[in-house]
């Protein structure tokens, strides 16, 4: 279970395109039963921490989709 201040390592990809687009780190603002808020972004964002895999004591890996590119 994530706890605060763990790190999260972002990759974001798109359908069809091999391998993430872009790759950052934030850190872990709060949890919450079976949600949290990341921190390190241009503002703090919701994730499930269903999405999150293990990568290490206090690391996390979370692999989001997008529609498009921004």
């Amino acid at each position: 279970m994530p706890k605060v201040n763990d790190t999260v390592h972002i990759r974001f990809s798109m359908r069809g395109m091999s391998g993430p687009f872009w790759q950052t780190n934030a850190t872990v603002a709060s949890v919450s039963g079976g949600s949290l808020l990341l921190d390190g972004l241009d503002r703090q964002v919701p994730a499930a921490t269903s999405e999150l895999k293990p990568a290490g004591a206090g690391r996390w890996t979370l692999d989001w989709e997008v529609r498009r590119r921004p």
